[in-house]
């Protein structure tokens, strides 16, 4: 529930920061677009006044009378000019508002790209476990949902794990629960290192697993989740104390059946896990 509240309050934090980041684009945007209508009236101001300080202090006459042409200019042949000088300005007005513009969008491109890797992290954050970095139990139930969805819409099978770790309370009785959180983090490497790249891992609960199988009968899920026990079993898990721990596993394996609910599949793997704890643990039981 801490892990809830706290995810809660960085996606609200998240919001709240996105925006405030739209709201200062709006400001800058006004701003843009106050500097711009003032740098506009500026060039063309500039450039008029530039061409009658020109024309009232003969500026042409003092350029030209070592020239050739030794002839003074009326005011309307200097004033001839005066689009050059305007269109100067709007070059070089054109130039600063280009430059702008590409600085304005590179650091847009920045900025979305920063949203985005932030809207990854939160989303990952909310549907992963955080000690086994497995998927949690929440996004287990809308997989399971949308797999039965594409398993009745093509016709494929589709089966379901459910894993236990054996012993596991006598471990955090013995070892306390520091312990038994090292072990929980050490199943979710097995468990990603014994998958299929089909197939998906949940912590369910607890020392509870489950592992849904994509297009897998109940014998593909039974070879599946032997395999799984067996790396459990040879696996050596490291305590905190630098000791060796060897655990097992027991694995409930189900196939869906069309007519059945999302919540019957889950209780008949989770009574076929049942049967596999009482009839001697580290096995796998299929269901019937």
């Amino acid at each position: 529930m801490a892990t809830f509240k706290t995810i809660s309050h960085q996606t609200e934090k998240s919001e709240k920061m996105q925006l405030q980041d739209q709201s200062k684009d709006i400001r800058v945007d006004e701003d843009f677009s106050r500097s711009e209508l003032i740098e506009l009236l500026a060039v063309i101001f500039f450039a008029s006044l530039s061409t009658l300080l020109m024309i009232h202090l003969e500026a042409f006459d003092k350029l030209y009378r070592y020239s050739r042409m030794m002839e003074r200019y009326e005011f309307d042949e200097i004033a001839v000019f005066l689009p050059s000088f305007l269109a100067i300005g709007f070059v070089l007005y054109s130039y600063r508002r280009i430059q702008k513009l590409e600085s304005e969008m590179i650091r847009r491109r920045d900025v979305e790209r920063q949203l985005l890797k932030s809207e990854k992290l939160f989303k990952n954050l909310s549907i992963t476990d955080d000690l086994t970095q497995l998927y949690n139990s929440r996004y287990f139930y809308k997989s399971l949902k949308e797999e039965i969805n594409r398993l009745i819409r093509y016709k494929q099978p589709l089966s379901l794990l459910l894993i236990d770790i054996d012993d596991f309370k006598k471990i955090n009785d013995r070892d306390g629960h520091l312990q038994g959180d090292n072990i929980l983090k050490q199943t979710g490497i097995v468990i990603q290192d014994c998958l299929r790249n089909t197939d998906s891992a949940y912590r369910y609960g607890g020392e509870e697993f489950t592992i849904i199988l994509p297009e897998t009968g109940i014998e593909g899920a039974i070879i599946v989740a032997n395999r799984i026990r067996e790396c459990f079993f040879a696996h050596d898990f490291s305590s905190i104390t630098n000791k060796t721990i060897h655990i097992s596993v027991s694995i409930g394996a189900c196939q869906f059946k069309p007519e059945e609910t999302m919540e019957d599949f889950v209780k008949r793997t989770d009574d076929a896990l049942y049967k596999a704890k009482r009839s001697g643990k580290n096995r796998v039981h299929p269901s019937q």
